[in-house]
């Protein structure tokens, strides 16, 4: 059961924008010019330069990246699908970042009071000492936090109504499920097919700069590929394995200098994706009926003249 096999996962960061709306400024300006005051709003920058900020931003980024990356798609709400096998290495990851974030907590707002006083001159007249939390305040505004639900199971359901309307929302939330799921799927094809297509874009240019992650974003993907793969789709699986074993053999500096391994690793590369795109829309046309044989028509011959007698 997919229960067992994964869980929904939802990261929630918080930080400081360091930015206000100045009601005031917004007012004259829209008196200045005989606007609505809703016409327009006035933002004030209230940190510039503030580096240790600008730290806990991007490590904010970073976090969300990595679990992007571990994750699948589910539902607006920000929860995404993490497979089991998962869990215990976001749970040591998120700890590390966790900490990490609070560190640099700490840096930022050993040195805040400072980028107030760096900052005064330069806002001079829109400069406001009521806009600047304290410390302590501010310290509340910065935080790192993992959710962890089970996936929602018709099984479970279990409210005061009739056993039909049960039964209904009941196959609602398992088609829900098996929606969702479906949607993982999709886009573990789209991120392959993307790096895959990335690769060949790339390598069809002799003159393009490309990097060492040219060949190791490929190589991450497919190695954490069947883990994500919670339905066990095999075509997947199977292309992913054909991409190891075809297009990361060699370094991104390898196929730089090589012009004849980087021509036949580029056509490799467009093949693949060729054949992705192949089955992808196999999969999505519409399947015939399929034609029943004899035994079934005979079997159901016999099930209506028994009836009928």
């Amino acid at each position: 059961m997919i229960t067992e096999r994964a869980m929904l996962a939802a990261v929630h960061i918080s930080i400081w924008t360091a930015v206000k709306h100045d009601r005031k400024v917004s007012r004259d300006v829209a008196d200045q010019h005989g606007a609505h005051q809703s016409a327009g709003r006035y933002n004030k920058q209230l940190l510039r330069g503030a580096d240790k900020l600008d730290e806990l931003r991007t490590l904010a980024g970073q976090i969300r990246q990595h679990f992007y990356k571990i994750t699948l798609p589910w539902s607006d709400e920000g929860f995404r699908l993490l497979p089991s096998n998962f869990y215990f290495d976001l749970m040591e990851r998120m700890r590390e970042f966790e900490a990490g974030f609070e560190q640099g907590v700490d840096s930022f707002l050993a040195v805040y009071p400072q980028y107030i006083d760096q900052v005064r001159p330069e806002l001079n007249g829109l400069f406001r000492e009521e806009d600047y939390p304290s410390v302590e305040k501010l310290r509340t505004k910065f935080g790192v936090k993992l959710e962890i639900l089970p996936i929602p199971s018709g099984a479970d359901f279990r409210v005061q109504m009739s056993a039909e309307e049960q039964a209904r929302v009941s196959r609602e939330i398992d088609a829900n499920v098996r929606l969702s799921l479906a949607r993982g799927t999709e886009d573990l094809w789209k991120r392959l097919r993307e790096v895959v297509s990335r690769m060949v874009d790339r390598l069809n240019e002799p003159e393009s700069r490309f990097h060492g992650s040219l060949v190791t974003n490929v190589f991450d993907l497919v190695e954490i590929l069947p883990r994500l793969n919670v339905q066990g789709d095999e075509d997947l699986n199977r292309f992913a394995e054909q991409v190891k074993q075809r297009l990361c053999n060699y370094s991104a500096q390898d196929l730089k200098k090589h012009d004849l391994l980087r021509v036949t690793t580029a056509a490799d590369a467009a093949n693949i994706v060729a054949q992705m795109d192949g089955l992808l829309q196999d999969r999505e046309a519409p399947q015939p009926e399929p034609t029943p044989s004899v035994e079934n028509i005979l079997d159901h011959m016999s099930a209506y003249m028994g009836a009928a007698a």
